[in-house]
């Protein structure tokens, strides 16, 4: 398992990416993406070091990040990539985690799975499934 990013829910993407970029020095890293599952707009921006928030601002009233950011949440999860998805959601939820979304492909992540955990003591956690192996070639 590796830190693949922070997200943060915002009120707009544009300015927050613009204060995050004058502020701490952040590139943007990807276009902004519409999610129809999570009903949310995202965007990633990094540090240039390895590190990347993906800020997150809902796309409509029903979006489930549209309550975190009413009460004032900022920081909405952590993401980890992880080499089997179905194994880490299984395991998570034997020890309590309870999964809040089913694993679905991400638009934002060309098509690999993600999973929304709720872990008691952590809060929400993220898996988003490693990127397949490129392919060997054998002579």
């Amino acid at each position: 398992m590796k830190l693949d990013h922070i997200g943060i829910v915002v009120k707009k993407l544009e300015s927050y990416g613009e204060a995050y970029a004058s502020s701490l020095g952040l590139t943007v890293d990807s276009p902004i993406y519409y999610d129809p599952i999570q009903k949310v707009r995202i965007q990633f921006w990094s540090d240039g070091h390895g590190g990347r928030l993906e800020l997150i601002e809902a796309a409509s009233e029903d979006s489930p990040v549209k309550q975190a950011l009413e009460k004032g949440r900022g920081l909405n999860h952590l993401c980890y990539e992880v080499n089997d998805i179905e194994a880490r959601v299984q395991e998570a939820a034997n020890r309590g985690a309870i999964l809040t979304s089913q694993i679905v492909p991400a638009v934002a992540f060309g098509g690999r799975r993600v999973a929304f955990l709720y872990f008691r003591e952590l809060g929400l956690i993220e898996f988003v499934e490693a990127n397949p192996a490129a392919p060997t070639t054998t002579l």
